[in-house]
């Protein structure tokens, strides 16, 4: 007796059995007065999933406001006005002042046409004072005097949710500070949004529940609702909202949607609304009465089917499901020696035949992706490295060198670490390339190529240009010390090619430097500067170091 009431068919249909008989025994079991609290619990659950659908699209939609309200207070046209309008501080630049604060108006009218849920847009300066607005007369008149922590990151309502004669609309109002390129505070931007748009997300949700839903303002006046014929001079009954709030629970009321109502309130976290929740207590009472009868009759076929398909599947596809997962997880452990015997003539069968052929493919696949996978790592190593480096020398290339640039610009700005770029022109290597051959001219271009690295730090970077040209660039480097490195640069070069075996020749460099500047945007900034340079040190006589970033006499 025990070996069959273990064994996994007994107990798939014990468990199909008990699981269908529960809840039967549990509403057999519950008396006609116990309905009314089951109705206001299932609804009550209901609510409160709808409640917090609402509460995560009124977050959503609040966030993706206060996140365009952010990058506004970050755009470029109100920082550099604001910064234009903190320095006017004489009569002489009032027209300057006028025209900053007309273009300021002119850009948040723009951007108000382009944004549905932006009523007006208001910037403030740093003595709170209205600068420009896309209304002649803003809902916001003043921002806060003060700004907390809070506040700097996520912002501050300045006028709660309220109903906006003006605008025909709910509507409130959120401020956030806005913060000079070196992160001082030189005002603010207030956004009065358009709480009214909301409502089509309200009817959006509306559409996957049978209940409607309001919003109150803080004073507990309608603000907006899913439920039509229901507008902002509607007054909910102050009675029924003040036992919801204490309750935290629904209640049976007279509702705003319906004559008789289950309610539930729901305090909104980012926006200082409530939400209220409602469904029709007689549908909701009739649909519970029909669905019981019914239900009842339905669980006796139940039964009898749920065991019939239980015993089924327990004789047909547990066990062989069972050991087809074995061999998969011996598989996922590594061994791909398994073979399952073939018993069957059904599906099933056909599966392990399957699983087989599968097991001997991995087996003939495995050897062959391993040996590829590391043929293809070897060539990925191979490829990167001719990527970014010159055949001829191994120095970094053109296009890596102009990657390396925008880096240190990039950190050159953050961090304020001077950098310098020193360009390198082997002197009369043409002449000496058209003498000796391109055999010895790709040799002295090795030799200056070796001597550079070893004349720089390991922290610098070295490239071949083009040509005869090669490229260096010292981080962390002033003027004064990228010439001494270019002096060390030209000794290391003259005493290299000196030494070669089978041409020794004097070979001299000229070497142009330039020193990173606040104004540069690109790389080509710098490039052009280094070139200036070294196009002097030529014109000087060659053989020398030219830097355009200090003064330089004649020897």
């Amino acid at each position: 007796m025990k070996p069959v009431l273990y064994s996994i068919k007994s107990k798939i249909v014990i468990f199909a059995v008990i699981a269908t008989l529960l809840p039967t025994a549990g509403l057999g079991l519950l008396s006609f007065k116990q309905n009314e609290a089951l109705i206001i619990d299932s609804v009550t659950r209901e609510l409160r999933v709808l409640a917090d659908n609402v509460n995560r699209q009124l977050n959503l939609w609040m966030d993706e406001n206060t996140l365009t309200i952010r990058a506004l207070s970050t755009s470029n046209p109100v920082i550099e006005g604001l910064t234009i309008l903190k320095k006017q501080t004489d009569n002489t630049h009032e027209n300057t002042a006028k025209q900053t604060q007309s273009v300021m108006s002119g850009y948040l009218t723009a951007v108000r046409d382009k944004l549905d849920d932006v009523l007006e847009l208001t910037v403030f300066d740093s003595t709170r004072k209205i600068v420009a607005s896309s209304a002649s007369t803003p809902e916001v008149l003043e921002s806060p005097e003060r700004w907390t922590h809070a506040s700097l990151t996520r912002g501050s309502i300045a006028i709660t949710p309220h109903w906006n004669d003006r605008y025909d609309t709910a509507a409130f109002s959120v401020i956030y500070p806005v913060l000079s390129y070196d992160s001082q505070l030189i005002g603010a931007i207030a956004a009065t949004l358009d709480l009214g748009i909301f409502r089509n997300k309200l009817m959006e949700t509306r559409k996957f529940s049978s209940g409607e839903i309001t919003l109150l303002d803080q004073n507990s006046r309608v603000l907006l609702s899913s439920a039509s014929g229901i507008d902002h001079l509607a007054v909910p009954n102050p009675h029924y909202l003040e036992s919801m709030q204490i309750l935290e629970e629904s209640i049976t009321h007279d509702g705003l949607s319906y004559p008789k109502a289950i309610g539930l309130l729901y305090a909104s976290e980012n926006v200082p609304v409530t939400i209220l929740v409602e469904q029709d207590q007689s549908a909701i009472q009739a649909s519970w009465m029909k669905l019981r009868n019914r239900f009842l009759e339905f669980v006796a076929i139940l039964i009898v089917i749920v065991t019939l398909v239980a015993l089924y599947m327990g004789h047909s596809i547990v066990t062989p499901l069972k050991q087809l997962i074995s061999a998969v997880r011996g598989i996922v452990e590594g061994n791909l020696d398994i073979y399952l015997p073939v018993k069957r003539k059904d599906e099933v069968g056909q599966l392990t035949t399957i699983f087989n052929q599968m097991t001997d493919a991995l087996r003939n696949k495995h050897t062959e992706i391993m040996a590829v996978n590391q043929a293809m790592q070897q060539q990925n190593q191979l490829l990167q490295k001719l990527s970014i480096t010159d055949g001829l020398t191994s120095l970094y290339n053109r296009a890596k060198l102009n990657t390396i640039l925008i880096e240190q610009l990039a950190r050159f700005k953050r961090n304020d670490r001077t950098f310098c770029l020193l360009m390198i022109d082997v002197d009369h290597f043409k002449t000496i390339n058209d003498k000796l051959g391109h055999i010895t001219g790709d040799k002295i271009l090795i030799t200056v190529a070796s001597a550079l690295l070893k004349s720089i730090r390991t922290i610098d970077y070295a490239a071949r240009y083009g040509g005869d040209e090669f490229m260096a660039i010292l981080t962390e480097t002033n003027s004064s010390a990228a010439i001494k490195t270019a002096e060390r640069i030209r000794s290391e070069v003259s005493a290299a090619c000196s030494a070669l075996e089978e041409h020794p020749i004097q070979i001299t460099l000229s070497i142009g430097i330039t020193q990173s500047h606040h104004d540069d945007t690109t790389p080509g900034d710098l490039i052009a500067r280094a070139d200036v340079a070294l196009y002097e040190a030529k014109k000087r006589g060659r053989n020398r170091v030219y830097c355009v970033d200090v003064a330089h006499t004649d020897p």
